[in-house]
Order: C-alpha cells, then structure tokens, then sequence
C-alpha cells in the first residue's frame, strides 16, 4: 500500500495552534529566545530558512505570542566553517541563552555540536538535517529524512517502483558522509534482497563522459546521481541514454535544474517534502501563505524551515508553566506523534538516543523543462 498524508484539516490545526494565544501566565518575562545555525553565506546557502522561521514566528507574536510571551529567533551564519558553527552554538547556549535551536540549516552543525547540546540538556530540531549526526543524536531531529533515508527511498523507487533490476549509484560525497551512504545501500539491501550494480562515489566537477561511459558498459537501467545538473544530462543525451532512468537527490530539484535538462531524458527527482513545485498538495497551501506574505524565495528547505517553527510552536503551547530550557526539552522528549502532511511519516522528537522521525520520499520527473508530480504519494521504504 503506497501512503500519502492528505488531511488538509491537521495543517489548517496546526496553523491556529501557531497563531493562538496561551491564556496561562508563564511567570517569566521576556522573550522566548530561539536560537538557530544556518548557511547563509559560504558553501552551503540557505538564507531563506531563518527568514520562513522568523516569519511564521511573527505570526504568532502578532496574535500575542505563548504565554504572553514574544518568541524570538537568533539565527547565526556559520558560513560551513567549523570554528564558526562551534562558537555560534556556544554563543546561543551562554550568552543568548536559548531554550532551543529551531530550523538549523546547517551542512556541519549536528557532528560539530551534538555533544554540546546533549550536556547543555537543550533539543535541536533542524530544518534540513544534512550529516549523520542529524539523526543519530539524543538531542537532534530533523523534520527532514534526510540525504540518507532519501537514498533508500530512492534505491527503493528505482528498484520496486520503477522495476530495474540493474540500479547504479554515481554520488559525490561531502566528507564524512560516506558511512551514511553505506547504511543507506544496506537498509534497501535489507529490504530487497538487492546488490547495486555500480557504486561509485568519486563524481567530481570535472568531464562526467568518463562515468557515463562506464555505466553504458555496466548495464546501468537505473542511475542515482547527485552532482551538478547540466554537464551530466548534456553528456548522458550524448551517449544516447534515452533508456536509463535517472534519478537525482533532493539538492538537484529546483526549476534551474529542470530547465537544464534536455528534452529525451528520463529524469526523477526525490523530495524530501510534498512537492514544493505543486501548491495544491496537501500542507503546501500553508508553506506557500507563509512564503508568499514575506516575499521569502521558494525552496524545497523553506518548507522545512515553516514546518520546524510549526511544529515547535505546538509543542511550546502545551507547556505548563515557566517555558524554560528544561520545560522545553522535557516537553519534546514526551510528546506525542504530530501528523504533519507535508512530510511521509509522523514526526516525535521522544527519549530516544537517535531521532530518524520522517522516512519516505515523494517522486516528481522532468518533463518540457519542468517538474511534474507523480502520482504514488509518498513512497516509504517497506511500508508501501
């Protein structure tokens, strides 16, 4: 059975709870201060997640916060620079003085600070967790499957959905993101009973003809691949590819991409949300009000960034009393599952030592230069 979460009704819930106004007293004055680290300059840029975080907090500071209260982001740009993502979380845990980090963007912050937020008792909930550690943290969850889980999603698509039997992987990998990828391949193996034909990890910047060539030679029906765009699919025409099914990670799904593809191709997409190129899908209505109202960019992570601050917003309404650092953190670790249906799977922070909450992808495939939804819902590996 293929799973897709269409309940309008429980974004539209989760929105009022966003915007509402707790009628307790708190007892502590002041904002709520929320810290969040992202790339907004450097190597990995995502401007647009502070700013979709910042807005749907203002949302429910105009309607009169929680608990009376303000809730503020601090966002820190770490630039992908390892000191500068270490002292910006020191910076948020001592001298801002945080309850909690919210929408966290950054491709180095969990393996960096995982440490520091599990003594410091304080949770993190990333917009876009991009390392290992993301998820195999006590105080880390993402509200995004993830690099990883979206490569078994994708293993799965090409080998279950798509019915290839030959399935190759042609990847860059940032560095240490080599065992995830590892764990990725072994969880669909798991699954399937499946080998992949090629493994090859090394894809550079430089001429693709060299990989393109070899997966002719090997057979290759099916191709996951995560490099740049144009180069590749220009080539892949050239060496006459027309009947390889090729299928790109979240970071390749943008309009640029689609529009870079040659027409002749088959190309797919995994995403780690509904489709932000589709409106109407179920949770995206809210993302693009939110989006739209601010003039923030439309991005695949911007959703991630309002469904972090939604979801946080929730969980901050059920405390009783002083929201606090440890209020905070006490109340993540029991709350209950959250059906939000811009994602594949509920989403629970819990007591757990490791947090993979969302698993599953939705697929999308070019077509004249754009991106056409398919229709399977979400796909979640072995749960379909």
């Amino acid at each position: 059975m293929k799973r897709s979460l269409t309940s309008v009704a429980v974004v539209a819930a989760l929105a009022m709870a966003s915007a509402a106004c707790s009628g307790s007293d708190s007892g502590t004055a002041g904002p709520i201060k929320v810290g969040s680290i992202n790339g907004v300059t450097g190597l990995f840029q995502t401007p647009e997640v502070p700013q979709a975080v910042k807005a749907v907090f203002d949302e429910v500071n105009k309607q009169g916060g929680v608990n009376g209260r303000q809730i503020e982001l601090v966002s820190k740009d770490d630039a992908m620079n390892p000191q500068r993502s270490t002292e910006a979380a020191l910076e948020l845990l001592e001298s801002e003085n945080v309850v909690a980090l919210v929408g966290s963007s950054s491709a180095v912050d969990c393996g960096l600070n995982r440490a520091t937020y599990s003594n410091a008792g304080i949770i993190s909930m990333p917009a876009v967790g991009v390392d290992p550690a993301c998820f195999t943290s006590p105080n880390i969850a993402p509200v995004n499957p993830g690099p990883f889980k979206l490569i078994t999603a994708m293993l799965y698509y090409a080998s279950e959905t798509l019915k290839r039997d030959k399935v190759c992987m042609y990847y860059t990998v940032l560095p240490g993101s080599g065992g995830g990828i590892d764990a990725a391949i072994k969880e669909w193996t798991d699954i399937t009973g499946k080998q992949l034909a090629v493994k090859d990890t090394s894809v550079g910047q430089g001429d693709p003809t060299p990989y393109l060539v070899k997966a002719k030679a090997a057979g290759c029906q099916a191709i996951l691949y995560n490099a740049t765009v144009g180069p590749w699919f220009a080539q892949a025409k050239t060496q006459g590819m027309q009947d390889v099914d090729f299928i790109v990670a979240a970071n390749s799904y943008t309009d640029a991409n689609a529009q870079a593809i040659p027409d002749g191709l088959n190309v797919y997409a995994g995403t780690e949300w509904q489709p932000y190129t589709d409106e109407s899908l179920p949770g995206n209505e809210r993302w693009a009000k939110i989006i739209d109202e601010n003039k923030i960019q439309k991005t695949a992570f911007s959703q991630g960034a309002v469904m972090a601050a939604d979801l946080f917003v929730q969980v901050l309404k059920t405390i009783k009393g002083d929201i606090t650092r440890e209020s905070v953190t006490e109340a993540f670790k029991n709350m209950k599952p959250i059906d939000y249906p811009m994602v594949g799977t509920p989403w629970i922070f819990g007591p757990g030592e490791a947090h993979s909450p969302i698993e599953g992808s939705r697929f999308v495939k070019v077509e004249a230069g754009k991106w056409k939804v398919l229709p399977e819902g979400f796909i979640v590996p072995g749960k379909n």
